[in-house]
């Protein structure tokens, strides 16, 4: 059991005996089925805490009025996930120099002048999926706020990304910016147009199923026994872990990344650091379709 007594005092943290502490998460009409309230609830229990984290599905463009009311009402810390990564950004106060980096934030702290804003997708996704991979060129499928944080991890550790995704400019935009700032080559190909084989690649879009992917699912040529990598999770019907699986090459989705960045988030809301990733990963086994 974490010791809680160092955190009498501390702003925004709340010990056992005093007031709850409410946590929460912004996203897109998906957010009702994210398994981070099982997660969290699991950790606050662990730690002692009083507390609750509630789902929110918020439009972008409401987000101005939003995140002021939840301030209001004491809120200590959201998480923010699709589509709302980027957008979250100009209504923050302050930025840590990686989520700034990075271009997409998916944990915020009510702080003393306003939200502040961290990413703890790129240290989770490391954790998750490649920190005992050597580097190796890798694809990235999607250029959004889940691809940057992706992004950032891959270029951190050594490895030689290639970016795709449906619209190529945007593809090309972001290998540009990141080219740049990280002072490291990122490669892009056309959509449908991979090349490879692939050592890894790595799922960033905002679908899995087929449903979602629609008529024109990528088809990514990889290795046998490399590794297809889906930030996603949750879905029953999974083209990647099919296409993996016809390729001889290993398949894993987005649980252990969501229970790794959520673990860094609730240390960031809580100072806890001591806190384990079990009750995080029982979580979101306890969510997964068919436990």
């Amino acid at each position: 059991m974490p010791r809680l007594d160092h955190l009498a005092g501390v702003p925004g943290v709340t010990v056992p005996g005093s007031r709850p502490v409410h946590l929460g998460l912004l996203g897109g009409p998906r957010v009702t089925l994210s398994p981070s309230p099982l997660m969290h609830s699991a950790a606050l229990a662990l730690a002692g805490l009083r507390g609750a984290y509630l789902p929110f599905h918020v439009e972008a463009e409401d987000l101005g009025a939003v995140l002021p009311a939840l301030r209001t009402l004491g809120f200590t810390g959201l998480n923010v996930t699709v589509p709302l990564k980027e957008s979250v950004m100009p209504h923050l106060s302050t930025l840590t120099e990686e989520a700034r980096r990075i271009g997409a934030v998916n944990t915020i702290l009510n702080g003393p002048s306003g939200w502040e804003g961290f990413n703890t997708d790129a240290p989770g996704f490391a954790e998750a999926f490649v920190k005992d991979l050597d580097p190796c060129p890798a694809l990235v499928l999607g250029a959004g706020g889940a691809a940057r944080a992706v992004l950032h991890a891959l270029l951190t550790l050594g490895f030689e990304p290639c970016v795709s995704a449906r619209r190529p400019e945007k593809a090309a935009a972001l290998a540009a910016e990141f080219s740049v700032a990280y002072r490291s080559p990122v490669e892009t190909a056309p959509w449908q147009d991979f090349g490879g084989p692939w050592s890894l690649v790595v799922n960033a879009l905002s679908g899995s199923s087929p449903a979602e992917l629609g008529q024109d699912p990528p088809r990514p040529d990889i290795e046998t026994g490399g590794l297809m990598a889906d930030l996603n999770y949750g879905r029953a019907d999974n083209w990647f872990r099919t296409h993996a699986r016809s390729k001889g090459a290993s398949f894993r989705d987005g649980l252990h990344m969501l229970a790794s960045q959520a673990r860094l988030s609730f240390i960031r809301w809580t100072g806890l650091t001591d806190i384990p990733l079990d009750p995080f990963l029982e979580g979101a086994e306890t969510d997964r379709p068919g436990s």
